[in-house]
């Protein structure tokens, strides 16, 4: 029995461990006035780094959105509870379900990825 309460002990501490050199990004999409807005959320214990948003919903050309402070990403650092917004400039017979990957490097590793829906409607 005192063999078994270790290894969960043990496991319980990994995995903490593992937890605290993880960011955990997520997006959120809002309406403002007559313009949309994305913000990019690190809801993790860790640092978020070199974040990327790879999605080929969000182009003038296929999804017709198009990202009006695209300069902005890669974004460098986003820390713990930390935020950034991506304005995006809808066109008529836009895609109102577009998919993103965000991608980021954190404690954990390098290329972590998230891939999520917004709602555009």
């Amino acid at each position: 029995m005192d063999e078994k309460i270790k290894d969960f002990q043990l496991e319980e501490y990994r995995r903490k461990e593992e937890e605290e050199k993880k960011a955990i990004l997520r997006a959120e999409v809002f309406h403002i006035g007559k313009g949309w807005k994305v913000s990019i959320i690190n809801e993790g214990k860790c640092q978020a780094r070199n974040i990327r948003i790879i999605s080929s919903d969000l182009t003038s050309e296929t999804g017709r959105i198009h990202i009006m402070n695209e300069p902005i990403v890669p974004y460098p650092v986003l820390n713990r509870n930390d935020r950034f917004y991506l304005d995006l400039c809808l066109m008529q017979g836009h895609n109102i379900k577009p998919t993103i990957h965000l991608v980021w490097d954190d404690d954990f590793g390098t290329n972590r990825t998230i891939t999520q829906s917004l709602c555009l409607c």
